[in-house]
């Protein structure tokens, strides 16, 4: 029963998120976001992002004078590999951010994956058996029969 626990805990806490653009002025505090810089930016933050970073991702921390503050949890490079980062906090400036998204959890693509981790689990559960019980008329464990 603890298997069947862990595993439904785990399809109803993984989640599918999508992109979408920011259609507010500011991100809520904490929120999720993949900001996409400009090629002067790029440039400009190489030396504290990496080179040829293309988007970095991570929680929105809030504005100061210098720009956009985010504690980064991954980059992207140009050439689309992505690389751990460890919440480290950087500033990017307004003038070179091309695009900010915020991560949103995609309902529908949740339900469909909690749905299949469900069928998945029945399916196992009747195709081995893994339900107990026995039938009333079952001798295993039993006194042995008269002949």
């Amino acid at each position: 029963m603890r298997i069947e626990m862990a595993i439904a805990a785990a399809c109803l806490t993984a989640g599918c998120y999508n992109y979408s653009p920011l259609t507010q002025p500011t991100p809520e505090p904490g929120a999720y976001l993949a900001v996409t810089l400009t090629d002067a930016g790029s440039v400009d933050l190489a030396r504290y992002l990496g080179p040829s970073v293309f988007v970095a991702r991570g929680r929105y921390v809030g504005q100061d004078d210098n720009g956009l503050v985010l504690a980064v949890s991954s980059v992207e490079l140009v050439r689309g590999d992505q690389v751990p980062w460890a919440g480290e906090r950087v500033t990017l400036p307004n003038d070179r951010i091309a695009s900010v998204q915020v991560r949103q959890l995609s309902k529908r693509r949740s339900a469909l994956l909690v749905g299949a981790g469900i069928t998945g689990l029945v399916a196992t559960t009747v195709a081995f058996g893994l339900v107990g019980g026995a039938s009333s008329g079952s001798t295993v464990g039993g006194p042995p029969g008269k002949k």
